[in-house]
């Protein structure tokens, strides 16, 4: 079947009646669905563009041989049948996973743990409805933007430094330079470097199509990235096979780590979209502040009965300060998911050689279990101080991490105290000398 199974149900549930509503239509087969045609090479995808020339193709992409066009239901059923073709799927929509901005909050304080990587020489992509670069807390570490059309640096007229959007809060998550009070930089990775894809349009309405752009630009420009961070997934479950998971597992190959939200649509099992489903993205669940797996967080295992998500961090309520007196306070399972993107930064920054085969080993044998089924947790949580153990680093286990500048003021007192230790003990043995001396001679 040249169908994707997923689309040709969706297709075939449509004669209920549910989208002729929204589309104001009779007939179910005069509905139109953007969909994805994906061929096995390009000389199929042109044989067909050829062979069908009435046809309208809004799109092409390579990374994958497909093109986007929009069809009829019976034309859907009609391509089924044609040998060029690959298969058939929808151009389904995508959602930024972050439930809201919860509350606009005075400055806390937000602590955040110093270790001797900060992502020095890491490259993060971040697809999203772009970086707002008025903000200087992360301005500095911004130093590309791409938009649908190209590259377009400098190009932010539709921003003011008052717009606080999804892909703003992203970038703060994993290299914000804002300090806290005791003047350290707050961000996970406050030294990577970000590229800006910005998604966005007027209708902020994302699909398949405009992430595949990305994906082709990419590769095209040859654009070095260490690390991608998609904070979108679908409403629809997938079982990863779908023409945006198939495309992230071709780049994961290619050497790009790519970090996905689990989403915010469970608690129910299956709930896990697109490109969260795909085999070899990082899939991020969400935890409360009380270490327990969030309500919203999707759940596994995909439709093909794989598990996912693949670990948890934390998502609920995490506050951000933006400036001085500007701080916001939202939760999401993209949190989770830009906080893995940073932790990987750090890991990148010890060796830029890392796979994702050895970033996935170095996860599993820092895990801690949260004791939730696996559907809900994955492998449970990230213990950072374990990986960094395995490094060389915090050799005590069980030791609760510390900020690196505390670590050393803790070095150089206990040096100072042993110091004294020896100077009274040189004393106590020189005298126990000079008694024992005056004793021998009288």
């Amino acid at each position: 079947m040249k169908i994707y199974p997923l689309f040709a149900q969706k297709n075939e549930n449509n004669i209920k009646g549910q989208f002729l509503e929204i589309f104001g239509q009779k007939s179910d087969d005069d509905l139109e669905f953007m969909a994805l045609i994906s061929f096995q090479d390009a000389a199929m995808r042109e044989s067909f563009i050829l062979k069908h020339q009435q046809l309208n193709i809004i799109k092409k992409f390579n990374i994958i041989p497909s093109i986007l066009i929009k069809l009829r239901k019976n034309q859907i059923q009609n391509f089924q049948n044609d040998e060029l073709i690959n298969r058939i799927e929808e151009d389904q929509k995508l959602y930024l996973s972050m439930l809201k901005v919860n509350e606009i909050v005075g400055l806390n304080e937000y602590r955040k743990c110093d270790i001797p990587f900060s992502g020095n020489n890491v490259i993060i992509g971040i697809i999203d409805n772009g970086i707002n670069p008025y903000f200087e807390t992360i301005s500095g570490n911004i130093i590309k933007k791409y938009s649908q059309n190209g590259y377009n640096i400098g190009k932010f007229e539709r921003m003011n430094e008052a717009d606080v959007n999804h892909g703003t809060l992203m970038a703060h998550l994993i290299s914000s330079r804002f300090l806290d009070h005791r003047g350290r930089m707050i961000g996970i990775a406050p030294n990577a470097k970000l590229i800006d894809f910005d998604i966005s349009n007027s209708n902020q309405d994302y699909y398949f199509s405009n992430i595949l752009e990305f994906f082709d630009m990419i590769l095209k420009n040859s654009i070095h990235l260490d690390i991608l961070l998609i904070p979108l997934t679908t409403l629809d479950p997938s079982d990863g096979k779908d023409l945006l998971s198939i495309a992230c597992n071709l780049l994961v190959e290619k050497g790009f780590i790519i970090l996905c939200p689990a989403g915010n649509f469970g608690p129910e099992s299956y709930t896990i979209g697109s490109p969260s489903a795909a085999e070899k993205v990082i899939t991020v669940g969400g935890l409360t502040k009380k270490m327990s797996v969030a309500y919203y967080s999707g759940r596994g295992p995909t439709l093909d009965e794989r598990l996912k998500p693949d670990f948890c961090l934390l998502s609920s309520k995490i506050e951000i300060p933006l400036s001085n007196k500007f701080k916001v306070k939202f939760s999401g399972t993209s949190n989770a998911a830009a906080l893995a993107a940073g932790i990987i930064a750090l890991l990148k920054e010890w060796n830029p050689n890392l796979t994702y085969k050895d970033i996935t080993e170095m996860i599993q044998n820092a895990k801690i279990n949260l004791n939730y089924e696996k559907i809900s947790q994955g492998i449970g949580t990230v213990n950072l101080m374990e990986i960094f153990k395995e490094l060389g680093y915090y050799p005590e286990r069980n030791q609760q991490i510390m900020p690196y500048n505390y670590l050393i003021r803790r070095s150089l007192k206990l040096s100072i105290e042993i110091g004294l230790v020896f100077i009274i003990l040189y004393f106590i043995i020189f005298y126990f000398n000079l008694i024992f001396n005056i004793l021998n001679i009288n």
